[in-house]
């Protein structure tokens, strides 16, 4: 079973113009509703490749009730913690002209106490053995400073392979649980180590340092240069073809239900590896917030430049 936890989840409102006119009127040419948050959108995707999985984290008021329906309409199973306050709403603005994308984040709700122990008892009704469990995106306000790393002990003790994708002090206190993969992109690994990372040679270094440090698989996402991935014994570098990109909004979250995917049908890192660069990439074909397609993703895999970086011995 795979599920994913958004802790402060959002209602995206895509819209895109031909060219933005500041202090004038702007004609809308598209817009869209979609359910957001990196935990969503990994369910979104891994639902987009043809598998399942359980979305799980706090839900709220009139937006929150249109996710859910937006949701169920994909085929996505949920299993949110209602509270008390609106689930936010962001906007996600595409200038046509200029070929670029303004996200506005709305600030989200606060958690009451009691809404996040009613998130961690929902929790530990699941069953986590075997299962691999998406953590990823922001905290909302009144959530506990530590509710990474609080997560991701409490799962991975129930047997669970927690996959962490996020950013600051959220991924800083994940990784202090040591999770069983993460995929910071370069500058939150910069973040997270306190180093410039300038070269390959330093990014491996920094991702080398969190095998050691109990991250079984660390993938570095790095825009249209692909991935880099470290684990304790194989290392690959994973190059996507050139592709015209129309929007690169859940790019990461399609990099992360790739892998996922794969690794939870038993294949191989390598595998895993080609699959999360195709997803990823292919997530930036469709426009606004619609993620990867399987048909985009089939055909670009096997284009996917993927080379073995060596193999080091277990310590």
């Amino acid at each position: 079973m795979i599920y994913t936890i958004t802790l402060n989840p959002a209602l995206d409102h895509y819209v895109e113009v031909d060219d933005l006119l500041v202090e004038d009127a702007n004609r809308v040419r598209s817009e869209g509703l979609y359910a957001g948050g990196k935990g969503i959108d990994v369910s979104r995707a891994i639902r987009h490749l043809g598998g399942d999985s359980m979305a799980l984290g706090f839900i709220g008021g009139h937006n929150g009730r249109v996710m859910v329906d937006l949701l169920k309409a994909e085929g996505v199973t949920c299993y949110f913690t209602p509270i008390a306050q609106e689930t936010r709403r962001d906007i996600i603005l595409s200038n046509r002209r200029r070929g670029t994308q303004t996200l506005l984040h709305a600030r989200g709700p606060s958690i009451t106490a009691e809404e996040w122990r009613g998130f961690l008892t929902h929790l530990r009704l699941l069953e986590l053995r075997d299962a691999y469990v998406v953590l990823g995106g922001s905290l909302p306000r009144g959530v506990p400073i530590d509710a990474y790393r609080q997560i991701v002990a409490l799962v991975q003790r129930r047997g669970a392979k927690v996959v962490l994708d996020a950013d600051g002090a959220c991924l800083k206190a994940g990784l202090k649980a040591r999770p069983f993969a993460a995929k910071p992109n370069v500058n939150e690994l910069r973040r997270a180590t306190g180093r410039p990372l300038r070269t390959e040679d330093e990014i491996l270094a920094a991702a080398t340092a969190l095998n050691r440090a109990g991250v079984k698989i660390v993938m570095v996402s790095r825009g249209r240069q692909g991935l880099l991935v470290a684990s304790r014994t194989e290392r690959y570098r994973a190059v996507p073809p050139p592709v015209k990109v129309r929007s690169t909004v859940g790019a990461g979250d399609s990099t992360v239900a790739g892998f996922v995917f794969r690794h939870a049908g038993g294949k191989t890192l390598e595998d895993c590896v080609r699959f999360a660069t195709a997803a990823g990439t292919a997530a930036t074909l469709a426009p606004g917030n619609q993620l990867c397609r399987l048909r985009d993703v089939q055909r670009l895999a096997p284009r996917i430049t993927i080379e073995a970086l060596g193999v080091r011995r277990k310590a």
